[in-house]
């Protein structure tokens, strides 16, 4: 399998970085515009929908980020040391994913 060009990792970090944009626009402007989804258009969201909506497209903008750090556990001086920094990794998977749902509920 070939390993990506750098121009497709600089059009994904892009992406990403829209993304994490939208989330913080949407969190310090405590405003959400109309979206179009699958279901019709949804409508505008206002103060904390908004701010729930942004911290959520942040997480979903920055998810890419860990799955990109946890291969650089190849680079630790002992399996240990790899060990350590996966759980690491894991962690803060998991607590995004936890602190992104009690956000929303």
């Amino acid at each position: 399998m070939r390993r990506p060009d750098l121009l497709s990792k600089f059009l994904f970090a892009l992406i990403s970085l829209t993304a994490v944009a939208v989330g913080a626009l949407a969190v310090v402007s405590e405003y959400a515009p109309a979206r179009s989804t699958r279901f019709g258009m949804a409508g505008p969201l206002f103060d904390r929908d908004a701010v729930l909506f942004g911290v959520t497209v942040i997480l979903a903008g920055l998810a890419p980020l860990g799955i990109l750090l946890a291969p650089l556990g190849i680079f630790a001086r002992s399996a240990r040391g790899a060990g350590w920094w996966a759980a690491g990794c894991m962690t803060l998977a998991v607590l995004s994913v936890f602190f992104g749902a009690r956000l929303l509920g």
